[in-house]
């Protein structure tokens, strides 16, 4: 609803006296003074005046590394950005490649294009919001943090790994009955994990075919999968180590290359 009053006050304001969209929304959020650093995930509502929050829509910032990543409606995008003030620029945005229908793909364009001609930046209570002269490029609200967890394990009569990652903390164990390696969790590698959940049904990968199972004859280690959310945890069947079923591949990739890089 707030952010439907915003698009209607620059509307309105704008046919009255004619001010710029960053001026307006100076005088709408009177304390974006409170705010001045990107960090973490963020949701999209706007582009241009149009409400895009079924979409799905986000993207996430390393304040330490200055990379943005996120979702832009069909494909994940990451790539750099220079913030110095109310200056913000991001630099060639580079992108994965699946094909999907054209309503997403129209709106993954004009996403990214927001993204490369954006200049200027209003942070507010909420969120911020992206300018390029007198348009409005998008307007984004920061995501509420979601307790979550996940849990991978794979193990065979001569092999044993077990990885615990949350937001927090990164735990790994190679070896049954030693203690485990734990790390830090970096900002990067969470924000990693929670794009890979985004488009996971969490609640009914239980119900996943493994697409092989040569678990069931001592051919492959069997790796199961848990994620817990919200305190409600969440099992995968086993399937053979190395061999997820498609829908969770990518976020097993993730969680094990953030564990390789630790061992």
């Amino acid at each position: 609803m707030k952010f439907i009053l915003s698009t209607l006050s620059i509307i309105i304001l704008r046919c009255c006296w004619g001010p710029s969209d960053y001026q307006i929304m100076q005088s709408l959020e009177p304390e974006n003074s409170t705010l001045k650093e990107l960090s973490g995930l963020y949701n999209i509502a706007q582009i241009s005046y149009a409400d895009v929050s079924t979409f799905n829509l986000n993207i996430s910032f390393d304040k330490n590394t200055k990379q943005a990543s996120g979702f832009s409606g069909c494909n994940r995008f990451y790539g750099s950005y220079l913030l110095d003030n109310e200056m913000l620029k991001f630099g060639a945005m580079a992108s994965t490649k699946m094909l999907c229908q054209d309503a997403a793909n129209a709106i993954e364009s004009k996403m990214l294009k927001a993204l490369e001609d954006a200049n200027t930046i209003l942070f507010s209570e909420s969120g911020f919001s992206l300018f390029k002269n007198k348009t409005l490029l998008v307007v984004a609200t920061k995501e509420i943090q979601t307790m979550l967890s996940f849990e991978y394990g794979a193990s065979s009569r001569g092999y044993f790994k077990h990885i615990k990652i949350d937001n927090k903390h990164i735990s790994v164990s190679s070896k049954r009955g030693k203690d485990a390696i734990i790390k830090n969790c970096s900002e990067s590698d969470w924000n990693k994990l929670v794009s890979a959940i985004e488009n996971i049904e969490v609640k009914y990968i239980e119900n996943l075919d493994p697409p092989s199972k040569k678990h069931q004859f001592d051919g492959a280690p069997m790796a199961r999968l848990t994620i817990t959310k919200n305190g409600t945890v969440y099992k995968t069947q086993g399937f053979d180590d190395g061999n997820p079923p498609e829908a969770i591949a990518s976020l097993v990739k993730e969680i094990l290359s953030i564990a390789e890089n630790i061992e």
